[in-house]
């Protein structure tokens, strides 16, 4: 076992969505300005429904209609700032100023798809669910056309998470629905590069969720108990760095997801508060997150949360 250590902060605030927050806050994805994207959860029993929000760096709330659809669920942002994500009718969407549109479907036998990533660029990611071959492979958009993503030959689910302005993809897969691995694409190259476990003991599974231009890749690991720690990979050293907010649970059960990292280093994610036991989001610039590529090294050292995140739940999908 790992001691994890909280952020190092330059700067963090914690991040409560507008609307009924009562079943928690979930924060998605961060754009160079600082701007984070994800939504709130009204914790109702049957069904639970997401009020959609940029939060801009002042912090300011836009609250996203989304075409009126309370359960969609905002994923990604660019710095334009686009938003793609998902509808509860298995359409994934781009928005931009509130413009709504429904991207086309990956292939004919699409049954439903997901986007969670966009660059600065125009390219997409996400996951589709393929009737033909019962799997959920991952996808890139680009140009109008897709690449159906599967790092490995025998992968059940590729979930395509986030995509930086080299092309670089960067997400997590699995061969046998329980464990999983991070991987990236080159989307230049059409090359991919399956990353290395960190070496935990008893690891349940690993989940990038972020990419910016320098190579650093945010996400978490899990392991048997549900507990989940923040992590970032620098896919120029292979190595990991291992990041909990400070208001975390430090023993038993701990959530923490860095779900973003910009340009800037500055992390977008969430985690279970340890007092209220609420999800809340955060938006943090851990010292840790900044340096020159090759500096980093290893170091050692209430709610069911699988509900509210909605990553996990697309993973097990």
């Amino acid at each position: 076992h790992r001691d994890l250590h909280s952020f190092p902060t330059r700067r963090s605030s914690d991040l409560n969505g507008p609307g009924n927050n009562g079943g928690g806050t979930t924060v998605n994805a961060i754009n160079n300005n600082g701007a984070v994207v994800g939504f709130s959860s009204d914790n109702a029993a049957t069904p639970t429904l997401f009020t959609n929000f940029i939060r801009n760096p002042n912090g300011s709330f836009n609250v996203l209609s989304l075409g009126g659809d309370p359960l969609a669920m905002a994923n990604g942002i660019n710095d334009s700032p686009a938003v793609v994500g998902g509808g509860s009718n298995g359409t994934a969407f781009f928005d931009s100023g509130g413009i709504l549109l429904p991207l086309p479907t990956v292939n004919g036998d699409t049954a439903s798809e997901t986007a969670f990533g966009i660059n600065d660029t125009g390219l997409i990611v996400g996951q589709f669910v393929d009737n033909a071959t019962d799997t959920t492979p991952g996808f890139l958009l680009q140009n109008g056309a897709f690449t159906v993503l599967n790092p490995v030959a025998n992968a059940l689910a590729t979930n395509a998470q986030s995509v930086n302005d080299n092309g670089v993809v960067a997400g997590f897969y699995s061969v046998d629905g329980v464990h999983q691995h991070g991987f990236l694409y080159n989307s230049t190259t059409s090359t991919y590069t399956l990353a290395p476990d960190p070496v935990i003991a008893n690891l349940v599974l690993v989940q990038f969720l972020g990419i910016n231009d320098a190579g650093i890749v945010s996400g978490y690991y899990q392991l048997p108990d549900g507990s989940q720690h923040g992590l970032l990979y620098n896919t120029n050293t292979q190595s990991y760095t291992f990041l909990d907010d400070p208001n975390a649970a430090t023993s038993g059960f701990s959530i923490t997801q860095i779900t973003g990292i910009n340009d800037a280093g500055d992390l977008s994610g969430f985690y279970v508060d340890s007092g209220s036991g609420l999800q809340r989001g955060f938006v943090a610039a851990p010292a840790a997150a900044t340096p020159e590529p090759g500096t980093f090294g290893l170091w050692a050292g209430p709610l069911l949360l699988l509900l509210v995140s909605p990553r996990w739940l697309r993973a097990r999908r």
